[in-house]
């Protein structure tokens, strides 16, 4: 059973040659929970869906790494802070950077160095849950038609069932296939949490703070797309990809809920927030 989680292999032998040729030296990643079974390159993008037109999401990002190589989507809730999903954040910070403006992400209208992050101190108790951080940026991010922040779900509030909602995001195309360049965007379909109990294969690793997706086989997350964002008709961000299993093969795909977690957004985006 595979995973749409990225679980990188950015640090297999010919990366961290690269990298100790850089004179880095070792990078240290943190300690993940092996989500799902197998390994999964980081070339990836969404299934089923289309290119997106200029500025469509002004407020999607590229989370990289300094090496050049794509790990994860974010999004812009402020001018120093990205939303992801806390499983995006196995390389440490200083090798990371955030790329905006830019349908391709090779082509970045900016870019931005990480000096911070927060982690939700529950990701993986139990597994699969808590499953969010948040980034701060070394600069301020500058605003423009084509870079903005998007409007947070309130607090109580979740899509009904049938609701029309948006993801972007450069995820695999195939199982094991390669990213293209390219912001892609599909309509998804949300279902109801009983709904999406019963059909996700483990149960056990859908918890309350979580929404799901379902259209049809073929149509959905795969690699790469996790920590981007999923958003509905009026335009404020719902969900960020959690999980699933890869890639669209008939599951439901596993968001952690904007709304459900606002709270803590809210407290870690000030001085006093202290996370994991």
């Amino acid at each position: 059973m595979n995973s749409l989680i990225l679980i990188s292999i950015l640090f297999s032998a010919g990366i961290l040659t690269q990298c100790e040729g850089r004179g880095v030296g070792k990078i240290q990643r943190r300690q993940q929970l092996q989500h799902h079974l197998g390994t999964v390159k980081p070339e990836t993008r969404i299934i089923g869906g289309v290119d997106a037109p200029v500025a469509f999401a002004p407020y999607q990002v590229s989370i990289m790494s300094t090496f050049g190589e794509h790990v994860c989507g974010g999004s812009i809730i402020a001018d120093h802070w990205i939303l992801t999903a806390a499983h995006c954040m196995e390389w440490p910070i200083q090798y990371l950077k955030i790329v905006t403006g830019s349908n391709d992400y090779t082509k970045p209208g900016a870019e931005y160095l990480v000096d911070a992050a927060k982690i939700h101190c529950g990701h993986d108790k139990p597994a699969y849950h808590n499953d969010i951080a948040l980034i701060h940026t070394a600069k301020p991010i500058v605003f423009d038609s084509v870079t903005q922040p998007i409007k947070l779900a309130s607090k109580g509030s979740l899509p009904s069932a049938g609701d029309k909602l948006t993801l972007t995001g450069w995820g695999s195309t195939k199982t094991w296939g390669r990213y293209a360049t390219q912001l892609q965007k599909i309509e998804l379909s949300s279902i109801t949490h009983s709904r999406c109990e019963s059909t996700v294969r483990n149960a056990n690793w859908l918890s309350e703070g979580h929404i799901c997706t379902f259209t049809q086989e073929g149509e959905g997350s795969c690699h790469g797309d996790s920590g981007g964002p999923l958003v509905d008709e009026s335009g404020t961000l719902v969900g960020v990809v959690n999980w699933g299993e890869a890639c669209a093969i008939g599951y439901p795909d596993v968001f952690a809920s904007v709304a459900y977690y606002g709270d803590w957004i809210k407290e870690m985006m000030t001085d006093q927030g202290t996370a994991c």
